[in-house]
Formats: C-alpha cells, sequence, structure tokens
C-alpha cells in the first residue's frame, strides 16, 4: 500500500512575528479594502481560526510565511505576540492557492442560518463579518421563495445576491428555466437576470403586473433575443450531443474509401466511368492520405 506523504506537521507552531520572513509583500493599500476589513473584524471577534502556513528557513529560529501574508499583517497590528502556524512540507505557495473555491452565495446564506440557529445573534455575525446587519438579515432570507431546484442549480455558483429576488418574482417553473438558461450561457448577472424576468410571460410571475397599454419596441426586442438564444442553446446540445458519433463515423467512413482506393481496379473503375464519384471520394480521403 502507497503511503501518502502529509503536507504539513498536525500540531501548530506558535512563532513570534519577527520569526517569519515574508515570501511576498502586501500592496500598502489592501488594509483599505473590505476584505482586510472583513478578516479584521473576524479575527478581533472571534479570533484566528485558519494558521498561517510556513516552510522552514536556513535558520532554525526563521521560517517562510507561504500563505496568510493578510492575516499576518493584521495579527501584528493587533498585537499579537504568539502566531499560530502550520510547518509545511512544501515550500511552494502556489500548493496553497491553486484550488482555492470562494464560498458560494447560497453556501454562505447556510452557513449565516447555521449561526443563528445555533444561537449566535446578528449583531456579532455581523460585527464578525464587518457588513451592515441588514445585510445579514438580507442573506439569512437569500432563498426565501426560491424553489429547491434552483437552489441545487446554483449552490457552487459565486453570484450577485440581488439576482435571487428577480428569481423569487417568477413561479418555481420559470425560475427553473431562467438559472438553466444562465448557467447554460455562462451569464449569471443582474442585469441578464432582469432581462429575463421583463421577458416572462404574466401567467408564469406570482404576482403579474398590470398590463402596459403600449408594448414599446426595446421590449419585444428583448423577448425575441431572448427566444433566439433559448432555441440557439437547444440546437448547440443536439449539435453536442451528436458530434462524438458523427465524428466516429466520418472517420469510419474515410478509412473505408482510403482502403477502396487503396485497389488499383477499383480505382481505375471510377475513374473511368464515374469519375465524378471518384474525385469526391479523393477529396474525402485526401486529408487521410497525408496523415
Amino acid at each position: 500500500m502507497q503511503e501518502v506523504n502529509i503536507a504539513f506537521q498536525l500540531t501548530p507552531l506558535y512563532l513570534k512575528p519577527s520569526q517569519l520572513l515574508l515570501s511576498k509583500t502586501i500592496l500598502k493599500s489592501t488594509v483599505y479594502t473590505k476584505k482586510y476589513g472583513q478578516i479584521k473584524a473576524s479575527i478581533k471577534d472571534i479570533g484566528i481560526i485558519e494558521p498561517l502556513i510556513v516552510s522552514s528557513a536556513n535558520s532554525k529560529a526563521q521560517y517562510i510565511l507561504l500563505d496568510g501574508h493578510i492575516r499576518f499583517e493584521i495579527l501584528k497590528e493587533l498585537g499579537y505576540t504568539q502566531i499560530p502556524c502550520l510547518l509545511s512540507s512544501d515550500d511552494e505557495n502556489y500548493t496553497y492557492n491553486k484550488k482555492i473555491n470562494r464560498l458560494a452565495t447560497i453556501q454562505e446564506h447556510f452557513m449565516i442560518r447555521r449561526a443563528i440557529d445555533q444561537g449566535v445573534n446578528e449583531e456579532r455575525l455581523a460585527t464578525a463579518l464587518n457588513i451592515d446587519i441588514k445585510a445579514i438579515r438580507t442573506k439569512m432570507n437569500l432563498l426565501k421563495g426560491i424553489c429547491s431546484e434552483v437552489i441545487e442549480l446554483l449552490k457552487n455558483r459565486e453570484i450577485s445576491p440581488n439576482i435571487f429576488p428577480l428569481l423569487r418574482k417568477m413561479k418555481p417553473l420559470r425560475q427553473i428555466e431562467c438559472a438553466e438558461l444562465m448557467l447554460s450561457l455562462n451569464n449569471i448577472t443582474v442585469p441578464y437576470a432582469k432581462a429575463l424576468l421583463m421577458t416572462t410571460e404574466p401567467s408564469m410571475l406570482k404576482e403579474p403586473t398590470k398590463k402596459i397599454k403600449k408594448m414599446d419596441n426595446s421590449f419585444e426586442a428583448i423577448k425575441k433575443i431572448e427566444n433566439d438564444r433559448a432555441n440557439l442553446h437547444v440546437q448547440f446540445k443536439i449539435l453536442e450531443q451528436d458530434y462524438a458519433q458523427d465524428t466516429l463515423n466520418l472517420v469510419l467512413a474515410t478509412g473505408y474509401l482510403k482502403k477502396l482506393l487503396s485497389n488499383n481496379n477499383i480505382k481505375n473503375y471510377l475513374i473511368k466511368n464515374h469519375p465524378d464519384i471518384y474525385t469526391e471520394f479523393e477529396t474525402i480521403t485526401k486529408p487521410a492520405l497525408h496523415e
């Protein structure tokens, strides 16, 4: 049985800031970003959750910081004298960043709901995440009125929360249709969701709006574009399904014709009696003859 190498030691080291050597520098402007503020607020309220990743330097008292530069700057700013670190057996920063999965919007909703259900109050969550309490409540109610099929389709995507209020205005069947269309076109954006809502039939809305007395040309144009894109998507899927089989059939047919034309008797017969057919066969097999 093949042994699996562990990428880092399981017991954390507690190092002084002076023992850490940076493998990269962060911009001075980073301290003004929303991300920096959120991490700082979380560490102040909850503490450090994810240890920094370090590797051994030439000196035993020094370690190279591979991952966690922003956390390191925040911990220094907050006056930490002992910083929890995991010692890595690999000195490549890339190893720890190549497979980062950003928190999906729906997963964030579930995380917040779980925290609330376990007794964490909204104010503390807002403080820990450095966001307004109204945003916490919006994220809590994100999936209200959204059907389970759409939740399943979008659960692993990082998308704007503003898409869900638009989907919420539609009936479940239309929600699914719009979610599938956005995914297939890789266009999960608020403007496109608004366009889909505008072109939704009143019968597919939960609260049909009053009939517009005069339908303007822009509305009709958007509706036509949506229908054309939907039809194009269906045609593309059909072609995608048939492509592999069609390619295999072409390869087999080309091979058969190549073998047929390698027979001089058949070749001479076609040239003499069916020159047009021979020319077509030769055109088909020409790429194969030059492989």
